[in-house]
């Protein structure tokens, strides 16, 4: 079965993570992940908190879209990107935790397409090599450009497949958010039928606004249902901002994709 995780930043807010933590497990969910990723000491409090529950971390952010320091599409940028990755990776795995979300950063202006995207493959090329040695994965973020994320590099899934099967790494794949694809692109379900193996990781939220799950125009069940006979058994991230208060906003979204009628 799906395993569904829970963005630990986006529940519970009044409440250090590490309580967070024990009432995300109240709710039923038992993994996490986290938008952080360089605070090595927050990571394995949330990590220890979980042990005492029965919750795990399951992912972090390696890079934030508006660090251009670190993005992967400035050729100047790989060996900053490179160690960034390293350290980060470093830091999820002392905290028990395997993969992390890549970003490639905004469009760079006078730089062509092509120019940007080989920076993009090569960074993560070498990052990737690395990174496997010690068995950790990157999963490569899409983004819509169309409400949330305008000037982002990469807002097509079909290009994000492509580059992840340039980049020829096991430990390289894509990270597909239902709710950024289903603003770009729609026709989600053949999508995700025909890619599930270039795919690492989900994200999800209700379409439009970005709140609860049940609230919007996707109909979740159906695509978890599609999505696990794919043969996926990774993780399914929620990462919506809950205009319910917690713990509701988890009770129901948990019972909502279990198949139950809300």
């Amino acid at each position: 079965m799906i395993k569904v995780d829970a963005l630990i930043e986006l529940f519970f807010k009044e409440l250090p993570f590490e309580k967070r933590v024990e009432k995300i497990a109240g709710c039923g969910c038992r993994y996490v992940e986290t938008w952080g990723g360089g605070d090595a000491k927050a990571l394995k409090d949330i990590s220890d908190a979980g042990k005492q529950c029965g919750v795990e971390l399951i992912s972090i952010v390696m890079n934030l879209a508006s660090q251009d320091d670190v993005a992967p599409i400035r050729k100047e940028n790989i060996d900053r990107f490179v160690e960034r990755m390293d350290r980060y990776s470093d830091n999820a795995l002392a905290a028990g935790c395997k993969q992390g979300i890549v970003t490639t950063g905004q469009s760079v202006g006078g730089r062509n397409h092509q120019e940007q995207r080989s920076a993009l493959v090569h960074a993560a090329h070498e990052a990737g090599i690395k990174l496997a040695k010690k068995g950790f994965r990157l999963n490569l973020e899409v983004l819509n450009t169309e409400v949330d994320h305008p000037g982002y590099f990469l807002d097509c899934p079909q290009e994000g497949v492509a580059i992840v099967k340039e980049i020829g790494l096991d430990n390289v794949r894509m990270l597909y958010d239902i709710y950024h694809m289903g603003i770009m692109t729609g026709n989600m379900t053949v999508f995700v039928e025909q890619n599930i193996e270039w795919i690492g990781h989900f994200h999800s939220a209700g379409i439009p606004g970005r709140h609860e799950l049940f609230n919007g125009e996707t109909n979740y069940p159906f695509m978890l249902d599609k999505i696990e006979k794919a043969g996926y058994k990774g993780y399914f991230g929620l990462e919506y901002m809950p205009l319910l208060p917690c713990p509701d906003t988890l009770l129901k979204t948990m019972e909502y994709l279990s198949g139950n009628q809300m």
